[in-house]
């Protein structure tokens, strides 16, 4: 997990968000996460260090860029990306916008300011803030930090979280969060292990513990064909629901490619794995599967 000195890592704070909670939401994007997923879409948020993407179709090839790296790349194909620093000097100068550096520290004081000047939207809506990542919790004391300074300020403050964490070190912090949208990704350790980098024991009695601590979940289950989204890992995670997660609910997120074209630039293109999308049907199929094994389900998309 990331130190804390001060300040954290932020990605983006993104305002009127209307899928990741009640109301209107303000979700703050946390870098920095343990697992792998062979289907992430978002491959910026894997660590806490800024990051340059590079937009090819924006580029004129002027290579203005080159002539203000310090190291001299020009972050096109064969141009030693490998090297890049994310300094930003080649965004500065960039006439078109092909080149842009993510990822900031942040302090608490600065994002609480932030959040304070939107309270009124999150008032009239029954909204407030999500925290997402990556995994909101590699960057425990900072989250811990923040999350009191909103919590004090009256804010609703809800938490997605993948569920690898040191429960010891993480169990206090989920006192300022209303909310938890869990992910189950897959039921079978082994496979679990093969399609995240990590198995999941960890990741099933952390799901129990809050369970056991009164904490409102919403588990959330990535559906990838051919991967995860089979009978058998619906009918093991419906189980387990039914069993440890009594009452929670099951929302149910098709696979997407939309992060493809992070992928290509960020320079990741042979990290990035093509699945097809479940269709509509299969979705609502698996919805009524959940349903007839006693598992509500919901959706905030």
């Amino acid at each position: 997990m990331a130190k804390y000195a001060g300040k954290g890592w932020v990605l983006q704070l993104q305002s009127f968000s209307p899928h990741d909670g009640e109301g209107v939401r303000t979700v703050v994007f946390l870098p920095g996460c343990p697992l792998r997923c062979r289907w992430c879409a978002n491959p910026e948020t894997w660590t806490c260090t800024p990051k340059l993407v590079y937009y090819e179709d924006k580029c004129s090839g002027c290579r203005a860029c080159q002539g203000a790296c310090p190291q001299g790349i020009f972050p096109g194909a064969g141009g030693g990306r490998e090297k890049c620093r994310a300094c930003g000097l080649c965004a500065k100068i960039c006439p078109r916008g092909a080149l842009r550096v993510l990822g900031q520290t942040m302090s608490v004081a600065e994002i609480v300011k932030k959040m304070q000047r939107e309270e009124v939207f999150f008032r009239y809506s029954g909204g407030g803030v999500t925290f997402s990542g990556g995994e909101p919790l590699f960057q425990l004391p900072f989250l811990r930090r923040l999350a009191e300074e909103l919590f004090r300020a009256g804010l609703d403050l809800w938490l997605e979280t993948a569920g690898f964490f040191p429960w010891a070190e993480a169990a206090d912090v989920f006192s300022f969060f209303r909310h938890v949208f869990f992910d189950l990704k897959c039921m079978d350790r082994e496979k679990h292990l093969v399609f995240t980098g990590r198995d999941n024991v960890l990741i099933l009695k952390n799901a129990v513990r809050l369970f056991k601590a009164g904490m409102p979940l919403t588990v959330r289950v990535p559906c990838v064909p051919d991967l995860n989204f089979t009978e058998e890992n619906l009918q093991a995670t419906a189980s387990f629901m039914k069993s440890h997660l009594p009452g929670a609910a099951a929302e149910l997120l098709p696979y997407h490619d939309l992060g493809k074209e992070k992928y290509r630039a960020l320079g990741k293109e042979r990290e990035f794995h093509q699945y097809r999308a479940p269709t509509a049907p299969a979705i609502e199929e698996a919805r009524e599967f959940f349903h007839k094994n006693g598992v509500k389900t919901v959706s905030y998309n």
